[in-house]
């Protein structure tokens, strides 16, 4: 069973701290990740004790771009997991070191593990940031990217997935949209069978995927499980 569970996300959940941040546990058969670690350690904390996830247990976790509202909460991480491998796009990474953990930096895609990838730091033109998604691939489901905040553009990094994979059949992009334009949301609509926009999204995206594609919205909440 493959599921996938957000530990913090701007809206709340019940019984659970929220903030502006982002975190999602996966889990597979085969391997359990943690992508994005949010703003505060604290709160990380809290969520996944309440959740009944170990963070002990995780063999590799993934840093999609370096901002402190991903990577905060990995603060508590090296903690509980010391010497856990990071991928993390280019840039400085001694915090993580200081913190206990073991930074990868990536420069181009690459296959994590036997059905998932990086799709390898994009750029963007706008805010000049180096970020990475993730791609799982889930049997009889598809493509299942994992986003950060999409400075690149969510369908961009979505796309690359595929690249990345050779997988064109894309179940779910999930993850902060950077208060995507209407036309990102056409194009990610396009792509994948659901859209589920979080964190740094906005209302008005998420309204806007809701009323327009109504089949293909998904909801994102601290606390949402996604058993696929």
């Amino acid at each position: 069973m493959d599921r996938l569970v957000v530990l913090v996300d701007n809206e709340p959940g019940e019984g659970l701290r929220s903030e502006w941040g982002w975190s999602i546990y996966i889990e597979t058969d085969r391997w359990k990740s943690l992508f994005d670690a949010d703003t505060n350690p604290r709160v990380l904390e809290h969520n996944t004790r309440a959740l009944g996830i170990s963070l002990s247990d995780l063999d590799f976790s993934i840093l999609s771009h370096h901002h402190g509202d991903h990577y905060g909460g990995f603060e508590y991480v090296g903690k509980v997991k010391p010497g856990l491998m990071v991928y993390v796009p280019p840039g400085r990474v001694e915090y993580l070191r200081n913190w206990g953990l073991n930074p990868v930096p990536v420069y181009e895609a690459e296959r994590v593990t036997d059905n998932a990838w990086l799709t390898g730091p994009m750029g963007s033109s706008i805010w000049g940031i180096q970020e990475q998604a993730l791609a799982l691939y889930v049997e009889e489901k598809g493509l299942v990217v994992v986003v950060g905040c999409s400075h690149p553009g969510a369908d961009k990094l979505a796309s690359k997935a595929i690249e990345v994979s050779g997988i064109d059949d894309v179940y779910m992009v999930i993850g902060g949209y950077h208060g995507p334009s209407a036309r990102t949301l056409d194009n990610l609509a396009r792509l994948s069978r659901y859209v589920c926009p979080a964190h740094c999204s906005g209302r008005r995206a998420k309204d806007y995927v809701r009323r327009k594609y109504p089949d293909q919205y998904c909801e994102v909440r601290t606390g949402s499980v996604f058993v696929l």
